[in-house]
């Protein structure tokens, strides 16, 4: 059912109208008949209280009399007042003297007769009077009227009542339809106007209004608005232009730098791997003896001297890396392959690290699984990074390597029993040069790059890297990929 308040404003001015008019025609209404009904009474009473004195006048002289027949002939006259029931006349000593009965309503009494009374009983009025002669009561006279014709009195008064009652409403109906139009057309034709704005976005429209009542404000107030809107629109519209033309200029010149960027990490590229490839490499011919036999602090010297060589050009590997990606030039090349052989190896050429800190590495492997259709060695490239960080974070326990496939995905579960990352530190672990302990006592080596590195890289073969971890008792990374077949 609708809700008055859901009603158009048409249909509520009507409404309001017709319960106004609703309402004071069963105000009046019932007053009329309530008047109708005591007026009748009235009247009623007033006819017998005069039937009452001519009587009583022309009985005078029968009762001064003792003439029972002459008191009866004046009641016989009442023979044509087809609504008296009963009349008696009674003596100074209240003792029937002659009595009128119409036929059908013999022997009614009015009981003792000793104060005049006026009585609305049960379908009759009665009324009993003193005959007075000269200041002298010299008997009584009563008289008892048919009540049965007011009912019908107002029953025609209701049927007036209720045609009259319909003409109202019916002619409050029209008037109401006449009246509400101005209101309810100025209202309709702004709302019909705000609709069409919010379908078209056109911010020129205007509502025209020729009243200068609170209605017309309103439209004069709207028509403003829409005014102050198109204006702003339009200095939006300018400012859009300028800041595109901004940006443009600020996008041709990171392009530029981008360039200059690539351009530099090659040519650094080539200029600091040579020579660290060439440290790398005459160190491990001395220190296999080649060039003649090295004492123990030397052995101990040229061995930190490579290892330092060689984490140096990890960490330029991985500048380049994350700047390949970052760029835009990183290639991704899908081709089918097995991951159970690719785990098996990645995780076989991490065991010695694993054992070397007295750990165990281990894998747990879904049989059965499907050929993926991926960059191998981008993915492989994200596991030896993920499983090197647990190693490398990890001082006791083990390192589990699960995968599995579930709802058309490739799961690669890396779960370690290290130190844990804290709530606060799962937000900021992907970001680039981002390490959990990067006071001026940190212990772990590293350049902050391989899980951003890796992050980006899953994402670049349409999956992602979700990461489960509690301080103190170990970490999950989790490589999700969707497992596609062959294109």
């Amino acid at each position: 059912m609708t809700k008055f308040q859901d009603l158009s404003i048409k249909l509520k001015l009507i409404s309001i109208q017709l319960f106004t008019t609703l309402f004071i025609l069963v105000f009046f209404v019932s007053i009329y008949l309530f008047s109708q009904y005591h007026q009748y009474e009235r009247r009623a009473f007033t006819r017998m209280s005069t039937l009452t004195e001519i009587l009583g006048s022309n009985s005078i002289s029968a009762l001064l009399f003792f003439d029972n027949d002459a008191a009866n002939d004046v009641l016989e006259s009442l023979d044509t007042q087809a609504d008296v029931l009963n009349a008696v006349v009674y003596d100074h000593n209240s003792e029937v003297f002659a009595r009128f009965d119409r036929k059908g309503y013999t022997g009614y009494s009015f009981g003792l007769m000793n104060t005049e009374t006026k009585t609305a009983g049960d379908g009759h009025f009665i009324l009993t009077k003193k005959i007075v002669f000269d200041d002298l009561k010299v008997g009584w006279i009563a008289l008892r009227l048919d009540s049965s014709t007011r009912r019908l009195e107002l029953l025609e008064a209701v049927r007036q009542s209720f045609m009259l009652f319909v003409a109202g409403l019916i002619l409050a109906g029209l008037l109401s339809l006449r009246a509400q139009k101005p209101i309810s057309d100025s209202i309709g034709k702004l709302a019909e106007t705000a609709k069409q704005i919010e379908d078209s976005g056109d911010y020129t429209i205007r509502v025209k209004s020729n009243s200068r009542d609170e209605i017309g404000l309103l439209v004069s107030s709207f028509n403003d608005m829409l005014e102050k809107i198109h204006n702003h629109e339009q200095h939006l519209e300018q400012l859009v232009v300028e800041r595109t033309v901004e940006l443009e200029a600020a996008k041709t010149k990171a392009e530029e730098s981008d360039h200059l960027k690539s351009a530099f990490l090659a040519s650094m590229s080539h200029e600091l791997r040579t020579p660290l490839n060439s440290i790398i490499g005459f160190t491990g011919i001395l220190l296999q003896g080649m060039a003649g036999p090295l004492s123990e602090e030397q052995a101990k010297q040229l061995g930190m001297v490579k290892g330092s060589a060689s984490h140096l050009l990890e960490l330029i590997n991985d500048i380049l890396d994350i700047s390949k990606i970052e760029s835009g030039r990183i290639q991704v090349y899908d081709e089918a392959f097995k991951i159970d052989l690719l785990l098996v190896m990645a995780v076989s050429s991490l065991r010695p690290f694993a054992e070397k800190k007295g750990l165990r590495l281990r894998h747990n492997i879904e049989t059965d699984l499907p050929k993926l259709y991926s960059d191998k060695r981008r993915l492989e490239q994200i596991l030896l990074n993920l499983i090197n960080n647990a190693i490398k974070f990890t001082d006791e326990g083990e390192i589990i390597v699960n995968c599995y496939v579930n709802e058309d995905f490739l799961y690669i579960d890396v779960i370690d029993t290290g130190i844990g990352i804290s709530e606060k530190d799962l937000e900021t672990i992907f970001e680039t040069f981002r390490q959990i302990d990067t006071g001026l006592d940190r212990v772990k080596e590293g350049s902050g790059l391989g899980l951003a590195i890796s992050k980006k890289l899953a994402e670049l073969l349409s999956g992602t890297i979700k990461v489960v971890s509690e301080p103190g008792v170990g970490s999950t990374f989790s490589v999700v990929l969707p497992v596609t077949s062959e294109k």
